[in-house]
Formats: structure tokens, sequence, C-alpha cells
């Protein structure tokens, strides 16, 4: 079982790491309108998982809802930082989520944590289901990098 959190963990690091190979370094300010307005919600998502994560952490009486019904998420069309200042604001996020998925206990990564649209989710299945979105992104970024 740990074995499998392990690679949770390196798949997040790798993502980010894919993301800045696609995106380059620094990000080009003329991102396609498709490309930036993918990385606006990839930053706000970054954010709101780890503010997930670590309510989850401190035992906090949460009910989750849908990621992408999350205050930030909803408002990632707002966002008025250049493209190179978001991508670094996610990898500033994704580094405080890889740590803190560092430090849990099997315990933590499935304890039951109630979820408006799932009844009951655990941070192992959120940071799963994350993976799986942002996997799904960057197809979309290779194709909007053209």
């Amino acid at each position: 079982m740990l074995d499998a959190y392990r690679d949770l963990i390196e798949g997040l690091t790798e993502e980010s790491t894919t993301l800045r190979e696609l995106l380059g370094n620094p990000v080009s300010d003329d991102l396609s309108d498709e490309a930036l307005a993918l990385l606006k919600i990839v930053r706000a998502r970054e954010g709101a998982m780890v503010a997930r994560a670590q309510k989850v952490m401190r035992h906090e009486n949460i009910n989750l809802r849908s990621i992408e019904n999350e205050p930030a998420v909803l408002a990632a069309a707002e966002l008025t930082d250049t493209p190179e200042e978001l991508l670094a604001a996610f990898q500033t996020d994704r580094g405080e989520l890889v740590s803190v998925l560092i430090n849990l206990t099997l315990k933590d990564w499935e304890r039951k944590v109630p979820h408006y649209a799932h009844g009951e989710t655990t941070l192992a299945d959120e940071v799963e289901e994350h993976l799986t979105w942002e996997e799904e992104t960057l197809t979309q970024f290779e194709q909007a990098l053209g």
C-alpha cells in the first residue's frame, strides 16, 4: 500500500516537471488563450488541493465539495498573473502538497472524509483523482501549444 502512495507522490513530481518542460523556462508571455486558460485552472486547482490536504490533515470537520466547485477554481479565469508567475505559484503549491503527502501515515492516507458528491472519500482518492485530471490536462496543453 505504501508503494502506491509513493507512486502518487512521484507522479505529482513528474507532472510538475513535465509542465515546466512543455511551457518553457521562463514561460512565454504570448501563450495562446487556450493554454493560458488551462494554466490558470492548473494553478488555482493546485492551490485548492493544498488547502484540501491541509484541512484533512488537521482533522477539521469538513465536507469536501468537488474540486471544480472550490471558490479558487471557480475564480481561476480572473487571475491576472503572468504565465511565468502562474507556473511559479503552481510549482510552489506543488512543493507544499508533496511535502504534506510525504509526511502522511498510512492511516492518514486512508481516513474517510465526507464528500458532497461521492458520499465519502480519502486523501489517497483525492490525490489520485487530481493526478489523473492533471495527466489529461497535459494532453490538452500539448494540443494548445500546437
